[in-house]
């Protein structure tokens, strides 16, 4: 068996696996690197992917790493890995804004349980990264921290809502970031700013807030999930395994452990039979994808879809009648105009709908998740979809006019389809187009979070993004 060895470079630089190897196996320790990432946070500050940070904190539970070494304990899976944390979730000590000023002053009194779930492993809370105000909206800014910029592009978004989880982990600011999805949050930003992601299936990662006001209303809980964001996929895969055991605190987690890999022969790739309406850049890094899944052994099939327009229009009427019935009002009294801006075109697009309505809207996503879970049990194991049917955008495009939100919506259409459905996708970027990223959706069945894994894995392998690159020239 090959002894490790420390890896080149940096440990800012290095890959989560790789991280918590070098430090269990007692090649570095864990202060040295928390200090390399510490670092790193002083020199990607102009980004404003990471809003807060608590050195002081992430020095002294790297000591306790070290100690717990020397002392012969065993070390968890993420033994000394710098991650973030979204500004949404709650961390004890701190406040859980979401990007609201108002919000400020509630300071947790215990960790939310993937938080718990992370240290537990050994992982250090390096910050806490920017999302737009109630991470609502596909753009990172808000009033209280300000705009979050793209490592690749100023003038680009890094998505949102979790466009500071996936900036900084871009940007080489922690080995991973920990963003949440209820309409493309994680997918997103990861496709804008080059990196990996996965929307887990519903329920798989327990979510609790002490800081909240209320229970979770239920379309967020239908909906709305946490995962992790990374720049390499195994490294994706272990802070999900990590992330989603049980918690007696979130009543609807399924406590179902994440499977190490797919079944045997799960290689079929769905390819929806048709054109897709995308703009010429997506298009080509659908045919990117293909291509290199298919050298890579995954067997293309052409697929007639359950219509994903449909399920993208069901999941604007069902979180609207859920906002008009829960927290429309708050938001719109504490937003600034670009959240009510949002609002204002979710009415347009999604108009909330009575309780018979809701019931028979209830009644047809149940007969739209069996539809797909046939054709990815019976078909196929894995469909290719586009992120968003446009690249990413300028920055702030989003709020120009009631038009083009209107426009980004529809573009939209493959990730809420997906939030509506409840279904694990992984998120993979292919390459430049442009000079920016681009990243493919890669549905999987629920609960089969290892298949849309391991495709994300092939694509890695054939063409893997160069953040080195990206690092070597930075604009900020």
């Amino acid at each position: 068996m090959q002894r490790p060895t420390i890896p080149p470079g940096d440990p800012w630089t290095w890959s989560a696996v790789d991280t918590a190897t070098a430090v269990g196996t007692g090649l570095v320790s864990a202060l040295e690197v928390t200090r390399s990432h510490l670092e790193r946070l002083d020199a990607v500050r102009p980004l404003n992917a990471v809003t807060r940070r608590d050195d002081t904190a992430a020095l002294a539970r790297a000591a306790r790493l070290d100690a717990d070494r020397d002392e012969g304990r065993p070390l968890g899976p993420l033994a000394g890995v710098a991650v973030t944390i979204k500004d949404s979730v709650d961390v004890a000590g701190q406040s859980s804004p979401n990007g609201v000023a108002a919000l400020d002053e509630r300071v947790a009194e215990r960790d939310a349980p993937l938080v718990e779930h992370l240290q537990r492993a050994g992982a250090i809370v390096i910050g806490r990264t920017n999302a737009p105000e109630f991470s609502w909206r596909w753009h990172t800014d808000n009033p209280l921290f300000g705009p979050t910029a793209n490592p690749w592009s100023a003038a680009h978004t890094p998505g949102g809502s979790s466009g500071g989880g996936a900036a900084a982990v871009a940007a080489g600011a922690g080995n991973l970031a920990q963003g949440s999805d209820a309409g493309g949050s994680l997918r997103w930003p990861a496709s804008c700013c080059g990196v990996s992601t996965i929307r887990p299936t519903q329920h798989r990662v327990p979510m609790h807030n002490s800081t909240s006001d209320a229970e979770r209303s239920p379309a967020i809980d239908l909906m709305a999930v946490a995962g992790p964001i990374g720049r390499r996929v195994a490294d994706v895969a272990l802070m999900l395994e990590v992330m989603a055991q049980p918690s007696w605190r979130d009543p609807a987690h399924v406590p179902a452990a994440a499977p190490a890999a797919p079944p045997p022969g799960a290689r079929r790739l769905g390819i929806p039979r048709g054109p897709l309406e995308v703009t010429g850049p997506v298009g080509e890094a659908l045919d990117v994808a293909a291509r290199r899944l298919t050298a890579a052994g995954w067997v293309l099939v052409e697929v007639d879809l359950p219509p994903v327009e449909e399920a993208a229009q069901l999941w604007a009427v069902l979180l609207n009648t859920d906002f008009h019935h829960t927290v429309r009002a708050r938001f719109w009294e504490l937003g600034s105009p670009a959240l009510r801006a949002m609002l204002t075109v979710l009415d347009a697009v999604g108009p909330a709908t009575d309780l018979d309505g809701y019931l028979r809207l209830l009644a047809r996503r149940a007969t739209l998740v069996r539809r797909w879970q046939q054709v990815l049990h019976e078909t196929v194991d894995v469909v290719l979809l586009p992120v968003c049917r446009e690249p990413t955008w300028p920055a702030g495009d989003d709020a120009t006019s009631a038009q083009r939100l209107s426009e980004l919506y529809r573009a939209n259409d493959p990730l809420v389809a997906i939030n509506f459905l409840g279904l694990p996708s992984a998120a993979q970027p292919v390459g430049l187009f442009d000079g920016m990223p681009i990243g493919v959706q890669l549905v999987a069945a629920r609960f089969a979070e290892a298949t849309a894994l391991a495709a994300a894995a092939d694509l890695e392998a054939a063409g893997p993004i160069d953040h080195a690159a990206l690092w070597s020239t930075p604009w900020w």
